[in-house]
């Protein structure tokens, strides 16, 4: 009888090394929940799911840059409000002036009015200037009234630069959100720079207890002009608001279509959880067995045959 082992060993080694790879295959089904760990393991939908992750990526790095400017144009409406707000407290403080015929607190009064209109048009986000046009210098370099009254022009005062914040926020849109101190503000520094220079000039000021029918008629002419100017600011505002509901619709498509595409991803890659547990357990099974095959086989070989 010819007794050979080789051919044997060789099988039986071969079916250990199939059934302990289908076994890890299983285990590695049930851990991560996924049919395998790269593509490579997806045979001819890999490129379908290539395809589905590639698009997911590029959706998601829309969503981050849309909650980007959402943030951006949160803080402008801020920035805005707070300027508009300023300008109507001016606006009010001559008012109040004119009703009661004197000007003793006028002054004070409007310097409080311009600090805050300062504080919008110098508004920072995340540490940068909004408004300073991709400059790093604060947009308007002065912090009183009479600096302000003592530079050469109103357009002086303001440092920003001349970029307009833009962003690509989907696939097919690009917004230009960014807007400039001087074109915001170049306007109100004016009027403000009038008013001071009108009071410090002793032809015509200051302001004190009972106000002259020259300073009256002055005072509402620039209430009247606070007034455009606010009106101006108003529009900003408005337009500002324009760009936040169509970001905040862009958001909500993205979300639909990132979820869409987490979706498809999901459906093409999540193992059968189920036949993963019973091809665990055949494939146990088969180990089990080989194994048992393999312990026979060194039971019968021809070496203890010949003892």
């Amino acid at each position: 009888m010819r007794i050979s082992t080789a051919a044997s060993w060789a099988n039986a080694l071969n079916n250990l090394s199939l059934a302990q790879d289908r076994q890890a295959s299983a285990n590695n089904q049930l851990s991560t929940q996924k049919i395998s760990t790269d593509l490579m393991g997806y045979g001819r939908g890999s490129e379908v799911i290539a395809s589905y992750q590639s698009s997911l990526s590029r959706t998601n790095s829309y969503l981050d840059v849309a909650q980007t400017v959402s943030d951006r144009l949160g803080s402008q409406d801020v920035a805005i409000t707070t300027l508009g707000d300023s300008v109507t407290a001016a606006k009010d403080g001559i008012m109040s002036a004119l009703a009661n015929g004197s000007g003793s607190t006028v002054m004070v009064d409007l310097q409080g009015t311009f600090s805050s209109a300062l504080s919008g048009l110098n508004y920072q986000h995340n540490g940068q200037y909004l408004f300073a046009g991709g400059n790093d210098a604060v947009p308007v370099n002065v912090s009183t009234m009479s600096q302000l009254g003592a530079a050469a022009s109103a357009t002086s005062v303001f440092t920003n630069g001349t970029i307009k914040k833009s962003s690509q926020i989907d696939a097919n849109t690009t917004l230009q959100t960014g807007m400039l101190a001087s074109d915001l503000g170049t306007q109100l520094m004016g009027i403000y720079k009038d008013i001071q220079n009108y009071n410090d000039d002793p032809t015509t000021g200051p302001f004190g207890e009972q106000l002259t029918d020259g300073q009256k008629t002055f005072l509402t002419a620039k209430s009247q002009e606070f007034n455009t100017v606010y009106n101006q600011i108003l529009e900003q505002g408005s337009l500002n608001g324009t760009l936040q509901k169509r970001v905040e619709n862009t958001q909500a498509s993205l979300k639909g279509q990132s979820a869409s595409l987490e979706q498809l991803v999901t459906n093409k890659t999540s193992a059968d959880l189920a036949k993963a547990y019973t091809d665990l357990q055949q494939a146990q099974v088969a180990v089990q067995a080989s194994a048992q095959v393999l312990s026979s086989l060194n039971t019968n070989s021809l070496l203890n045959l010949l003892r």
